[in-house]
């Protein structure tokens, strides 16, 4: 049920975006209004690139998956590679989920070498995604340190599961983005991010 709200969530959230930015500016008093403007659209704007670098880490994985299931002579290993690969992304369930596909399509042609393969380049993919792609590759380009990605994505995963492991890196970016624009919280965002302060 919570999957399937996903996609009228993303449409009112694309329809009222405006109506939305211009409200939550107006929550603050007017003196604050700018800085407020600034840090919502700061916070868009690291939403967009962090769905952009998912995206492209995603396609890389499908790509891998693609290749090595081309080569075991798996049918539609394109359609299976792309499959494998965004699966990959999701936490916890996703390594699951990104096995079933080339299994199922070489259930008859797979022999024991092979579905070794299947494995070892799945697991290989979901592990690396997870522990070294999120928090060295997505975490810089968000502008955040490694240790604090890593630890948001322990974090998050202990409070909500799944869906935490989903929202950690967003929400660690908005709160670094807002502990930017907030005077005594910028020692707290300057912690958060992946440039060493200058004394």
């Amino acid at each position: 049920m919570a999957i399937g709200f996903v996609p009228f969530l993303v449409y009112f959230m694309l329809a009222s975006k405006e109506h939305v930015h211009v409200s939550t500016v107006r929550l603050f008093p007017k003196e604050h209004r700018l800085v407020a403007h600034r840090t919502v659209g700061n916070i868009s704007v690291m939403i967009r690139s962090y769905i952009l670098a998912n995206f492209v880490v995603g396609l890389w994985n499908a790509l891998v998956c693609g290749a090595v299931f081309w080569y075991l002579g798996i049918q539609y290993f394109y359609f299976i590679g792309a499959m494998s690969g965004f699966a990959t992304l999701i936490p916890y369930l996703g390594i699951f989920l990104a096995l079933i596909p080339p299994l199922a399509s070489g259930m008859g042609t797979l022999h024991k070498t092979g579905l070794l393969t299947v494995l070892v380049t799945v697991v290989g993919m979901h592990a690396i995604t997870m522990n070294l792609v999120y928090p060295k590759v997505i975490g810089s380009r968000l502008k955040l340190n490694p240790l604090a990605v890593s630890l948001s994505l322990l974090f998050w995963s202990w409070i909500w599961g799944a869906p935490g492991l989903i929202l950690a890196i967003p929400l660690l970016g908005a709160m670094k983005i807002i502990c930017d624009h907030v005077d005594p919280l910028q020692s707290v965002g300057c912690w958060l991010g992946d440039t060493i302060p200058s004394r």
